[in-house]
């Protein structure tokens, strides 16, 4: 016979179905207890430009994905179009704006590329502020006045689809990638109010950025 649920498995149970029913993501979190649900996104309809801000031009909704893709196929071609040798869109560029002091953010994306390199592919959490970057056996955290982490996830591949979770507060952040998570408490852990997350992969092609799944909450 199998023992009767209890209380708590019941309630959690009954939320999960009604948020499903819903179509709401259940708020789930390392950090916090309680979460408001400000951005929903599988990219199944117009691209939200109140919470993205495209740094380069060649982005779009594809079958499903949000995709970034270089603006022109070489550097002599955008120099002659943008007539100058630096910021030639040679690299897909975007930013996630609208981050709470507290958030929790769950996201899932992929880099194209063929192998890994110094701090790409990354993404910064506050702009030029903490540097976020995959290598070939995980992560490594740059803080902004110089204190870095690193951290080994699984799975971790170019051309591949990644799991991140992201829970942060001043002071504190917790980091998941593919499933393996840890939290990471320093002084320097601060957004330095910037609101967003950038996100810059490789120089070189194949290297445009995918998003097809993009849940952020406020955090209480």
């Amino acid at each position: 016979m199998n023992p009767k649920p209890t209380f708590p498995l019941l309630a959690l149970t009954l939320t999960l179905c009604l948020s499903a029913a819903s179509g709401e993501s259940p708020f789930r979190s390392e950090l916090f207890s309680k979460g408001t649900l400000l951005y929903s996104d599988d990219f199944d309809g117009k691209f939200n430009t109140e919470f993205w801000t495209p740094r380069t031009k060649s982005w779009e909704i594809i079958d499903g994905a949000l995709v970034g893709r270089p603006d022109y196929d070489n550097a002599e071609e955008a120099m002659a179009a943008l007539k100058r040798d630096h910021h030639l869109g040679m690299s897909p560029v975007i930013r996630l704006n609208q981050l709470p002091e507290k958030f929790v953010l769950h996201m899932r994306l992929k880099y194209e590329g063929t192998e890994f390199s110094l701090n790409r592919p990354k993404f910064d959490i506050g702009h030029h502020v903490n540097l976020f970057a995959f290598t070939e056996t995980g992560f490594t955290l740059a803080l902004h006045d110089g204190e870095r982490f690193t951290g080994e996830a699984p799975d971790v591949e170019l051309n591949e689809w990644i799991d991140v979770v992201l829970e942060f507060e001043e002071g504190r952040i917790f980091i998941s990638v593919n499933g393996a998570g840890q939290t990471i408490e320093h002084e320097q852990v601060s957004l330095q109010g910037h609101s967003e997350l950038t996100f810059k992969t490789f120089a070189d092609a194949p290297n445009r950025i995918f998003f097809d799944s993009v849940r952020l909450w406020k955090a209480e």
